[in-house]
């Protein structure tokens, strides 16, 4: 179980947002995500990195120390270790964002059971 590392950067264009995810082979995804939208608990194969552009969500995750959750809003940066157990819910005026999988690869993902969700 992993960890994510969650940061706030300054503003810049869009144009220089999609370049900086922009890998030499692959692609990322351009995520738009209507209020109240949840991403139930969910893992990936490889590092991911989210990049929110506008509204916001809370992103939820669980590790050794239990389950946290966090606030995300334009220019902060979710970088999700492989195999971190995660979702979230956009906010009131729902959320756009990147995802960007590792070298630009396709993750597998893998959604958790009810069953299987984390207590917390």
């Amino acid at each position: 179980m992993g960890t994510p590392v969650i940061t706030t950067e300054e503003p810049r264009p869009i144009a220089e947002r999609v370049a900086e995810f922009l890998p030499a082979q692959g692609s990322f995804e351009y995520q738009n995500d209507q209020p109240g939208k949840t991403h139930n608990w969910h893992k990936h194969s490889l590092d991911e990195t989210l990049f929110v552009l506008d509204g916001g969500m809370e992103i939820f995750w669980n590790d050794e120390d239990g389950v946290h959750r966090a606030q995300a809003g334009p220019g902060t940066r979710i970088a999700l270790p492989a195999n971190t157990v995660h979702g979230s819910t956009a906010g009131q005026s729902g959320c756009t964002y990147i995802i960007a999988p590792e070298g630009g690869r396709t993750a597998v993902t893998e959604f958790l059971s009810a069953e299987e969700f984390p207590s917390g």
